[in-house]
């Protein structure tokens, strides 16, 4: 069987037996694997080269997908590695219904060989029906996972029990791998099922792989998308220009071509926040096709084993306590939610060795048209109109100037195929403008020349058909999770219901310690490191403390 995948180019290459190449697998440290409706899932996934159990640097992204007893859907999410690491969330909305669920993990090359990882999530939801009638009340007879620490890290508090909302320091010492994160969680009832570890995972006999009926190409430079073209009108579809621009920020613009089956692709490998792309064909013939993206297909292996949770008192309870708990924290949301590690948001789509010159427009008299900025400030650029269309010229810096090849617009990350949809902008809403004066090849096209317009806050709406604008599942943002600080938090008086104290899913190894506080909640908590040595080799240490 054959298997296409993309060089440098966005060109096909062909190549045979799949099994030859590094196969991965994948293990998902997770908070907990029980929960109630309004808390969240976090994770961190460890991308693993299958034979060397090193971290793998294959695949660019990973998917997390939370699927219901019936092999349905519930949430996907893609997440982006970086050197097989990768991290995020799932906020657990009302409209789940109580019952046992499957989180799965996988890469895309993962499966051709239908190879997942998965572990057992039970959810609770207390405002709608029961799990089991009340008369039907039975024993939860689960088998606790006993695993020893593998003694790879040294960790110490300074005591064994603490008081509410009292400062926890936990030391190292040293720690041999920075590919570690850790969770401290009030400890879950021993009726409930025990959650899966990295050195259970890894005792695990390796998983017999099902050659998968479809060929899918590993996401090795970022987010792999899919598409083609089709048309009516004319037999050949090759080397057509297609160019994206994503709705959003930071600025992402690609130019793509066809090839002889009038299929295209194109890679994002940086964050992004958009969720709808737009699509076109950059043909003045453009009518005479269509095109589509391809949609991410079902996954293929139908799971089992959804192990039931009966309501017993015990769990009654436990869920009555949580759901009062958890709706006292939703209610203070705001003053404690996660906050987002800001993405760098690129001032110009281009290499930053291009000859280009920056017009801060208000550096400038200003101007009601657009053609009077060409005129009056923008040097060698200029208009011309034909037949009622309009487009943008530029010479280049030795003044030349070829009138076969098109100038490149892009206005606000939007490349704008008919420049007669942006003469009559209102200049006055422009910020910035930015020029390239030497041809360049954008996406295997030459330009005569770039034009990059920046407007305030984004004012500028492409006209484009909506059959071209197209909804992208797009990789979770980077979140730094709260922790309260009450030696400087001036509001104590907000109540602290956390039961989930602290989790970290990027613990460096230059870090000695780290300190959170302990909420209004007492009991018994555990904390849990997962990680990866540099060798290959499971980490998992735990250690417990007390709240009074």
């Amino acid at each position: 069987m054959f298997l296409g995948i993309l060089n440098s180019n966005g060109q096909e290459i062909i190549f045979n037996e799949i099994e030859k190449f590094p196969q991965e697998k994948i293990y998902v440290h997770t908070n907990s694997n029980f929960f109630l409706t309004g808390e969240q899932i976090l994770y961190k996934i460890y991308c693993l080269n299958k034979t060397s159990a090193s971290l793998s640097s294959l695949s660019k992204i990973g998917y997390i997908e939370l699927i219901d007893s019936n092999n349905k859907s519930i949430y996907k999410q893609k997440v982006n590695l970086n050197n097989g690491e990768g991290n995020g969330d799932l906020f657990l909305n009302s409209s789940l219904k109580s019952g046992t669920y499957k989180l799965i993990s996988y890469t895309q090359w993962m499966r051709n060989t239908q190879t997942f990882f998965e572990e057992t999530i039970f959810i609770i939801n207390p405002f709608s029906e029961k799990i089991m009638p009340s008369d039907s009340l039975k024993k939860n007879d689960f088998n606790p996972i006993i695993t020893k620490n593998s003694n790879v890290i040294n960790i110490k508090i300074d005591k064994k029990e603490y008081a509410k909302r009292e400062k926890v320091v936990v030391d190292f010492q040293s720690l041999i791998s920075k590919n570690l994160s850790i969770s401290v969680r009030k400890k879950e009832a021993s009726f409930l099922a025990s959650k899966n570890n990295i050195v259970q995972f890894f005792n695990q006999k390796n998983q017999s792989s099902t050659r998968s009926q479809r060929n899918y190409l590993p996401e090795l430079r970022g987010a792999l998308y899919h598409g083609k073209v089709t048309s009516k009108k004319t037999a050949n579809l090759e080397n057509l220009k297609i160019g994206v621009s994503f709705i959003g920020n930071p600025k992402i613009t690609k130019i793509s071509t066809t090839n002889k089956k009038g299929e295209f692709y194109f890679i994002v490998n940086k964050p992004y926040q958009a969720e709808k792309s737009i699509i076109e064909i950059l043909q003045k013939n453009r009518e005479d096709y269509e095109l589509f993206l391809f949609e991410e297909t079902e996954l293929e292996k139908k799971f089992k084993d959804f192990t039931q949770l009966f309501l017993t008192e015990d769990l009654r309870t436990l869920i009555k306590e949580r759901s009062i708990q958890i709706q006292i924290e939703n209610a203070y949301n705001r003053v404690k939610n996660a906050t987002f590690y800001q993405n760098d948001q690129n001032k110009f789509i281009f290499d930053d060795n291009v000859h280009k010159v920056i017009y801060n427009l208000d550096d400038y008299t200003r101007f009601k048209t657009v053609k009077e900025i060409a005129i009056e400030i923008l040097q060698d650029v200029w208009i011309t109109e034909k037949d009622e269309e309009y487009a943008f010229n530029i010479r280049d810096i030795n003044l030349e100037f070829d009138k076969d090849i098109e100038t490149l617009l892009i206005v606000d990350g939007f490349i704008v195929n008919n420049h007669s949809d942006f003469v009559f902008f209102n200049a006055l809403k422009i910020k910035s403008i930015e020029v390239v004066q030497e041809k360049y090849y954008f996406g295997a096209k030459l330009y005569q020349g770039i034009i990059t317009v920046n407007t305030f806050n984004d004012a500028y709406k492409p006209q484009v058909n909506s059959k071209n604008k197209f909804s992208l599942l797009k990789p979770v943002l980077q979140k730094k999770y709260f922790s309260p600080d009450y030696e400087t938090l001036k509001n104590n008086r907000i109540p602290d219901m956390r039961t989930q104290l602290y989790w970290n899913s990027n613990l460096k190894n230059s870090a000695k310690e780290i300190s959170f506080y302990t909420s209004d909640i007492a009991g018994a908590y555990e904390i849990i490191i997962e990680g990866i040595t540099p060798a290959g080799k499971p980490i998992f240490e735990k250690t417990s403390f007390s709240v009074k």
